[in-house]
């Protein structure tokens, strides 16, 4: 009998001396984060990935992974996991210049993953502060604002948000049109969207 994702426990695996954590989930690629503050490296795959596929791919990653857990390390030197924990995530704290340098990389890493996928084209992605939106897209320019507190969110939070503002190139509104976009891309939309409306968010 074939077992569920949640069913198979998460693994260690290393790569070059740095340790991955392998969980796998209800999704349709393999999809590599690195976690703030400290740069923990995670990968979630489908539960009928082989390890040696999953090996290779972190391994073709191995520059790259180096490369951004050092800058989300440095950029997260003074957050403790205290300090963000809880309701309103990261209120009243400017988020550094270089912190939106790595948050405006991240964006645009989602971003070249799922305009493919969706056939759309943001003209511009813009980091802005925001006190009650995540994201905002204005349709007839193609442009799509950020809410830098993002820079302190898990990868699917920020993922999601991508996500969901390409989705109003193609749906305007937030018709059951639109949510067939989101859900296509991100079966678990729920539960990212359930994560920053408990930390504060809208």
């Amino acid at each position: 009998m074939r077992r569920k994702a949640s069913e198979i426990p998460s693994r260690e695996l290393n790569i070059g001396g740095i340790s991955v954590t392998l969980e796998y989930r209800k999704v349709k690629n393999i999809n590599l984060y690195i976690k703030p503050p400290d740069g923990r490296v995670l990968v979630t795959a489908p539960p009928l990935a082989d390890v040696s596929s999953i090996r290779k791919f972190l391994e073709s990653k191995e520059a790259w992974i180096r490369k951004n857990q050092e800058k989300v390390r440095k950029a997260f030197s003074d957050v403790s996991r205290g300090e963000d924990a809880g309701k309103g995530k990261g209120a009243g704290r400017r988020i550094s210049p270089e912190e939106q340098e790595i948050l405006l990389a991240r964006v645009l890493f989602y971003a070249r993953r799922w305009e493919p996928v969706l056939k759309v084209h943001a003209k511009k992605w813009i980091l802005r502060e925001m006190k009650t939106r995540w994201g905002s897209c204005t349709v007839d320019t193609g442009r799509i604002r950020i809410n830098t507190r993002l820079a302190l969110y898990p990868e699917e939070c920020l993922e999601y948000v991508v996500v969901h503002e390409l989705c109003h190139l193609l749906e305007p509104g937030h018709g059951p049109g639109f949510w067939a976009y989101v859900e296509a891309c991100l079966p678990d939309w729920r539960e990212r969207r359930r994560i920053l409306r408990e930390e504060g968010g809208k």
